[in-house]
């Protein structure tokens, strides 16, 4: 869990500048929010956190070819919501996608969803799609991506038909 954190932390800061790309600037900052979550760095990230496998993580997501291509209009940390009406009832649904870019008339047009996930099973992938698939459907976004960040792994998302149709 907290390996998660850092890394879409370290994501959200290289996104709004507030962190420099380059590997040493990311393991210094890495580092300090390890710190700041009361551990210890460790170099052998099968022990612990290590600053420099979770900014080195970041280095190879930043250079993700899918990745590369949005990077001039990637925002991070959007907050996304819907509100459906059935039988009366109305029901709201909020989250917050990780990073996506806006269109023309500022409509979402990717939706970008960082998994830390080492090696994530069939189940957990079906449930990420899931996920973004409502992202899709709440904003109108044409696609989603889902980055697995330890390995390097990009997948596609398409909207939900009728969100496609819309």
């Amino acid at each position: 869990r907290e390996r998660g954190l850092i890394l879409h932390k370290l994501m959200e800061e290289v996104l709004t500048g507030e962190v420099s790309e380059g590997e040493a600037a990311l393991t210094e900052r890495a580092d300090h929010l390890i710190r700041a979550l009361g551990q210890s760095p460790v170099a052998d990230p099968a022990t612990g956190l290590s600053a420099q496998e979770l900014s080195a993580c970041v280095v190879q997501t930043l250079t993700l070819p899918e990745i590369v291509a949005l990077r001039p209009g990637l925002l991070p940390e959007f907050p996304v919501y819907a509100a459906q009406s059935s039988d009366g009832v109305e029901a709201a649904t909020a989250g917050i996608a990780d990073a996506l870019t806006i269109g023309e008339g500022g409509r979402p047009v990717v939706v970008v969803d960082w998994k830390s996930d080492v090696n994530p099973d069939a189940q957990t992938l079906d449930h990420y799609r899931a996920q973004v698939r409502a992202y899709l459907d709440m904003t109108g976004a044409e696609r989603g991506l889902i980055v697995l960040m330890t390995g390097g792994t990009v997948i596609a998302v398409p909207p939900s038909p009728q969100t496609a149709a819309a």
